[in-house]
């Protein structure tokens, strides 16, 4: 029985020093993919903000509180309903 657990604790021992690195890099991948979309969604969440001052330097005013969305919504219907 002794034998049978110092087998098993070998094993565990070598399947850990060989997964612990590709686990590490893994993560590291995924850090580097997430950081990739992050930085993709500040540009498009950026370039949003623009349009909204955009569309509010042309004259249409922002309601108190109102988000970019909402305002670029509002926005685009008037400009749909008008023609």
């Amino acid at each position: 029985m002794n034998n049978i657990l110092d087998l098993l604790y070998a094993n565990y021992i070598l399947t850990s020093q060989i997964m612990f690195p590709i686990l590490i890099f893994i993560i590291i991948l995924l850090i580097r993919e997430f950081s990739k979309y992050s930085f993709m969604s500040n540009k498009i969440k950026n370039r949003i903000i623009d349009l909204a001052d955009i569309i509010e330097d042309s004259g249409f005013k922002r309601n108190a509180g109102e988000k970019e969305f909402a305002f670029i919504e509002r926005y685009l219907k008037k400009i749909t309903l008008k023609d």
